[in-house]
C-alpha cells in the first residue's frame, strides 16, 4: 500500500488530505452521535413531563369545574347544569383511567389512586345526596331556603365510610368536603411539585452533556492535527529532496547533447518520473520523424476512406489535394494512385462546377471561401440535373496563427433530400386526407345535434359520417402498414388458401358499394397459392378499390386469373377509365406518389395504396405491374406463385 502511494504526488496529498477529512468526520460524527443521542433522551424526557403536567392540571381543574357545577344544581336546580355536571364526570374517569395506565413513578402511582378514590367517594356518597336533596326540593319534602348539610343525611341515610378511606367525605359536614378537597389539592400541588423538580434535573443534565460534547470535539480535533503532523512530515521532505534533484538533473541536461544514463535509484513519483523523461528527450527526438511520417499516412488513409469528398487548396501555391471520394464524386481520373498520401487534383474548379446545376451560386461561394468573406455555414446544390444532391463547407486551415488554405468539403445529401421530399408529401397529403373526412363529420354531427331533422334525412347523415369514419380508418391502417413495411415489422401468416374465394369476397364487397360499376370475373381454373389471407385480401381490396374511384363515369371492371405460366398465377384487374400517364408508370408504386394531372387530383387519395400493394406482392414472392393509356383505363397484374395442392395432399 504504502508502495502504491509513493508512485504518485497526488496519492500522497489526496492520502494526507483523505485521512484528515476521515479523522474528523469520524471523530465528529461520534460526538455529534452521543450529542444527538443525549439530547433525544432528555427532550423525549421533558415532553412525557410536560404532558404528564398537562394532564395533571387539566384533571384538577375538571375537578373545580365540575364542583362548581354541582353547586349551581343545588342552588338553582337547573337539569342543564346537572347534564355539564356528568360530562365532567366521564371526562375526569377518563383522565384518571389515563394516569392509572401510563403511572410509572411511586408519587405518579399515588396520584393517581387519590384521583381515583375522591372520584369514587363523590361519585358514590356526594353526587346521589345532592341530587335527592335537589328532587326533594322539588316535591316540597326539603323546605329550607340554603342547604343543611344534616338534611342531605336524612334525605339518603348512608353507612359511615371506612376507618381507613384516605377521603372521608361526610355528606352531614361540609368542613369535611372541603377538607378532603383541600387534600386532593395538596396531592396535586405535591406532583406538580416533583414534576418540576425532575425537569429542572434534566435540563441541568442536558447543559453538562452539551459542554462534555464541544470539550470532546476540541480534544479530537487537536488529536486530528497532531496524527497529520506525523503523518505529512515523511512526505514534505520526500518531495522537497526530490525537487532539488529534479533542479539539478536539468541544470546537466541543458549543458549536454548525449541523451544521459538515468541514475540506478529513481523515484517513482511524478517529480522522478520527469527527471527520467529529462534524461530520455535527447533519444527521443530522433525517432520523432518516423513517427510522424507514420501519423501522415494515417492521416491520408482516414480521410481516403471517408464518404465525403474533400479538396485542400493551398493558397501559396494553388495546390490542390483530395481523397478518394471527390474523385468518385467528380467522376475525375486519379493521375498518381498513391494511398499513404491524398491525391493530386490536376482539374480545377471551374471544371468541376460544370457539373453543378447552381453553377453561380457555386462560384460565389467558393469565391466568399478562399476570400474567408463566407458567413454560411454551408450551401447544397444539386448536380447532373438534380441527379445528386450535395451540401458543401468551408474551413479555413491555420497553422501557426497564419491561414495558409482552405478546406472543402463535399457530402452527399441525396438520399436525406429525398427523405424530407417524402416527409413534406406526406405531411401535406396526410394533412389534407385528414382534413377533408374530418370537416364532413364535423359538419354532420353539428346538423344532428342543433338541428331537428326527420328520420329518413338523420340516417342519411349517420350513413355519411360512417362512410367518413371508414375514409379515416383505412388511411391511418396504410400508414401504419407502411411503418410496419419499413421497419422490417410485417409479418405474414401464410397458409394454403383458394384464391378464387378471396377475389369472390372482395368482388362481393365493391360490387355492392358502387350501381355504376359492373365487376366481371374470369376464373376456369381452382387455384391456391400459400399467403397471408388478410394481406392477399388487402392487396386485391386496394386494386378494386382504385379501378372504382378511377372510373368515376362507371362501367365494366374485368377481373381474370390466368395460369398461362408454369408454377405462376397471373391476376389482372383491368378498368375502362381515365388511365395513368406513361411517364408515371416507373414511379406508380413508390411511397406517397400521386399522378400529377387534373383528373386525378380531382379524386384525391394519399399514394399509399399501390405501395402497400407492391410490398404484399413481393411478400408473397411475386409481382405487380401496371399498364395504361390515357382515357382507355388501366390493367394491374399481380403474378403470384402457384401452390400444388397434389403434393400438399400428399405430404
Amino acid at each position: 500500500m504504502k508502495s502504491w502511494i509513493d508512485q504518485r504526488i497526488g496519492r500522497q496529498f489526496l492520502f494526507v488530505f483523505y485521512l484528515f477529512i476521515g479523522l474528523i468526520l469520524l471523530t465528529s460524527l461520534a460526538v455529534y452521535v452521543y450529542t444527538e443521542n443525549q439530547i433525544e433522551q432528555t427532550t423525549s424526557s421533558l415532553e412525557n413531563i410536560s404532558e404528564r403536567r398537562t394532564n395533571a392540571t387539566e384533571l384538577f381543574e375538571t375537578w373545580q369545574s365540575m364542583q362548581y357545577e354541582m353547586r349551581g344544581y343545588v342552588l338553582l336546580g337547573d337539569d342543564a347544569m346537572l347534564e355539564r355536571v356528568q360530562d365532567k364526570q366521564v371526562l375526569i374517569d377518563e383522565q384518571t383511567f389515563w394516569f392509572e395506565q401510563n403511572a410509572v413513578t411511586e408519587k405518579e402511582k399515588t396520584y393517581a389512586s387519590d384521583a381515583r378514590t375522591l372520584f369514587v367517594a363523590y361519585q358514590e356518597r356526594v353526587m346521589p345526596s345532592l341530587e335527592r336533596y335537589v328532587a326533594g326540593k322539588r316535591d316540597g319534602s326539603v323546605t329550607e331556603p340554603f342547604l343543611k348539610m344534616p338534611t342531605l343525611g336524612k334525605v339518603n341515610p348512608q353507612k359511615d365510610p371506612p376507618a381507613d378511606r384516605k377521603f372521608k367525605i361526610n355528606s352531614k359536614s361540609a368542613a369535611d368536603m372541603s377538607a378532603s378537597i383541600v387534600d386532593m389539592e395538596s396531592v396535586f400541588t405535591e406532583y406538580r411539585n416533583s414534576l418540576n423538580a425532575e425537569e429542572d434535573a434534566l435540563r441541568a443534565q442536558l447543559a453538562t452533556h452539551t459542554k462534555w460534547a464541544q470539550a470532546l470535539w476540541l480534544l479530537s480535533l487537536l488529536g486530528v492535527l497532531f496524527i497529520l503532523f506525523i503523518v505529512a512530515r515523511p512526505y514534505v521532505r520526500r518531495l522537497t529532496g526530490q525537487l532539488q534533484e529534479l533542479i539539478e538533473n536539468s541544470k546537466r541536461l541543458a549543458g549536454e547533447r548525449q541523451p544521459i544514463t538515468p541514475a540506478a535509484a529513481q523515484s517513482k513519483n511524478e517529480v522522478g518520473q520527469l527527471t527520467t523523461s529529462f534524461r530520455q528527450m535527447a533519444t527521443s527526438l530522433t525517432t520523432q520523424r518516423y513517427r510522424i511520417e507514420e501519423e501522415r499516412e494515417k492521416t491520408a488513409r482516414l480521410l481516403h476512406s471517408i464518404r465525403d469528398a474533400v479538396i485542400y487548396v493551398e493558397h501559396a501555391t494553388s495546390e490542390k489535394v483530395a481523397n478518394q471520394a471527390l474523385f468518385v464524386l467528380f467522376n475525375q481520373p486519379i493521375t498518381k494512385r498513391n494511398e499513404v498520401d491524398l491525391y493530386r487534383l490536376d482539374a480545377s474548379l471551374e471544371e468541376l462546377g460544370l457539373q453543378v446545376d447552381q453553377k453561380d451560386a457555386f462560384f460565389a461561394f467558393m469565391e466568399r471561401s478562399f476570400d474567408g468573406q463566407c458567413k454560411e455555414e454551408s450551401v447544397t446544390f444539386s448536380m447532373n440535373q438534380e441527379e445528386r444532391f450535395i451540401q458543401m463547407y468551408a474551413e479555413k486551415i491555420y497553422l501557426r496563427g497564419t491561414r495558409h488554405g482552405t478546406m472543402l468539403v463535399f457530402r452527399d445529401v441525396t438520399h436525406e433530400t429525398e427523405v424530407d421530399r417524402l416527409k413534406t408529401e406526406l405531411v401535406s397529403t396526410v394533412s389534407h386526407e385528414l382534413r377533408t373526412p374530418l370537416t364532413s363529420i364535423i359538419g354532420f354531427t353539428e346538423l344532428l345535434r342543433f338541428r331537428k331533422l326527420s328520420a329518413e334525412r338523420s340516417e342519411k347523415y349517420l350513413g355519411m359520417i360512417h362512410q367518413e369514419t371508414l375514409r379515416l380508418e383505412d388511411l391511418i391502417s396504410n400508414l401504419l402498414d407502411v411503418q410496419r413495411m419499413e421497419s422490417g415489422q410485417q409479418t405474414y401468416h401464410n397458409e394454403p388458401e383458394r384464391l378464387s374465394a378471396i377475389l369472390e369476397q372482395a368482388i362481393a364487397v365493391h360490387q355492392g358499394s358502387s350501381q355504376h360499376h359492373h365487376i366481371t370475373f374470369d376464373c376456369t381454373e381452382d387455384v391456391y397459392v400459400y399467403g397471408d389471407r388478410t394481406r392477399l385480401n388487402q392487396l386485391f381490396m386496394n386494386l378494386l378499390h382504385n379501378a372504382v374511384k378511377y372510373s368515376p363515369r362507371g362501367g365494366e371492371i374485368n377481373v381474370r386469373v390466368a395460369c398461362e405460366r408454369p408454377d405462376w398465377i397471373d391476376i389482372s384487374i383491368e378498368d375502362h377509365g381515365i388511365g395513368i400517364p406513361q411517364t408515371a408508370l416507373p414511379k406508380l408504386f413508390d411511397k406517397f406518389y400521386r399522378v400529377d394531372n387534373s383528373a386525378s387530383r380531382k379524386i384525391g387519395g394519399t399514394g399509399l395504396g399501390l405501395a402497400i400493394c407492391k410490398e404484399i406482392a413481393e411478400g408473397h414472392g411475386g409481382t405487380i405491374h401496371a399498364t395504361s393509356n390515357i382515357g382507355k383505363g388501366s390493367m394491374f397484374t399481380v403474378s403470384l406463385p402457384k401452390l400444388d395442392m397434389t403434393n400438399q395432399i400428399s405430404s
